[in-house]
């Protein structure tokens, strides 16, 4: 199960979480050209991440997520990986929340993610409170995203 969920902080860490990602690939246009654009933004720190580890050490789940570009109300969860071994166990919602507590400690108002309209994460970013805003076509012309937003209470 999980032992430790941290803020990605080094380049050791950075290598080990792309090289997770890696293993586990999604079905979007030009997914590895994203990976490494991914890995040098999180060495710049553009982006930032949250990863699970287990017992062994071994990286079991991962959260990328940054700043929106047009609205700095906004930050966006880019990818949200889960090793299928440790799926249904609640590692992504425990990072979901991780992500949220971020978020408002750094004085976001929104949080939002997209996936393909048939993606089963769907269902289950609708468990952690995020609604469907809108559906574009935003990588391909053939593949359907839905635009999914959640409002966060920065009132304590």
């Amino acid at each position: 199960m999980i032992k430790q969920i941290k803020l990605i902080s080094d380049s050791g860490e950075i290598n080990r979480v792309y090289e997770f990602l890696k293993s586990y690939p999604l079905n979007y246009p030009q997914f590895e050209l994203w990976l490494d654009k991914c890995k040098r933004e999180l060495e710049i720190g553009y982006k930032k991440g949250f990863f699970a580890k287990d017992e062994k050490g071994l990286i079991i789940a991962c959260a990328i997520f940054q700043a929106d570009k047009e609205d700095g109300k906004i930050l966006e969860l880019k990818n949200l990986r889960v090793a299928s071994e440790y799926s249904d166990l609640g590692i992504g919602s425990s990072i979901c929340s991780i992500v949220e507590t971020y978020a408002l400690e750094e004085g976001y108002q929104r949080l939002r993610c997209d996936a393909h309209a048939d993606n089963p994460i769907i269902g289950f970013m609708e468990s952690q409170g995020f609604k469907v805003e809108a559906e574009e076509y935003l990588y391909s012309k053939s593949i359907l995203e839905k635009i999914m937003v959640k409002e966060l209470n920065t009132r304590y």
